[in-house]
């Protein structure tokens, strides 16, 4: 918010910080109480404004002369004023531009901050990514090369227990023929004895 210190000696246009500023800074606050003290002790006359003040060359002037000084005194003033006027618009002006200048610049800093800030989160993405995407490559070849090994493993067992078998028959044909010529041997035997008798 933009307001005019209400010291009577400056009177600069200044930016508020809080709507109950009225000074535009510590010196003009201390100056305008220190006004307002004297005054009230009697020791300060009225209020006279430094740019309307005016000192004649002579004491003893005509009436015309007074009237004209009076005159010249009043446009005086007024040009004071607006020439006070003016300068307050300019300093104002020049704060506005200097608060314009420093939020352009604020906004691109941070504009500036927040393109580093989601560069790198970025990075940081595709590297995590890159990362998951290795971890889980290599364990999908884990799984692949442990399946591929249960599967040799379980045809190995396969044909382990087929040989078995295959033994197991032979030696139950063996058996069995072992037995039919032990039976035969046996009979022979038992001719061969009869005969002898």
């Amino acid at each position: 918010m933009v307001k005019h210190c209400e010291n009577e000696e400056c009177g600069k246009a200044f930016i508020a910080a809080r709507r109950d500023m009225r000074f535009c800074g510590a010196s003009c606050r201390a100056r305008a109480h220190t006004l307002k003290v004297r005054r009230a002790k009697g020791l300060l006359g009225a209020v006279v404004p430094k740019s309307s003040v005016v000192t004649t060359a002579t004491t003893t002037a005509t009436t015309t002369a007074t009237t004209a000084t009076t005159g010249g005194v009043q446009r005086g003033s007024a040009a004071a004023r607006l020439d006070r006027l003016e300068r307050q618009v300019v300093e104002l002006a020049q704060a506005l531009e200097l608060g314009r200048k420093d939020a352009v610049r604020g906004l691109a800093e941070v504009s500036a901050e927040l393109r580093v800030g989601r560069q790198r989160g970025e990075e940081a993405v595709t590297a995590l990514r890159t990362r998951l995407d290795a971890e889980v490559a290599a364990e999908a070849k884990k799984a692949r090369s442990a399946a591929r090994e249960a599967r040799q493993l379980e045809d190995r067992l396969t044909q382990i227990e087929a040989r078995q078998e295959r033994a197991l028959s032979l030696l139950t044909g063996q058996g069995q023929r072992l037995v039919a010529v032990e039976q035969t041997l046996a009979v022979i035997l038992a001719r061969l004895g009869m005969a002898k008798r």
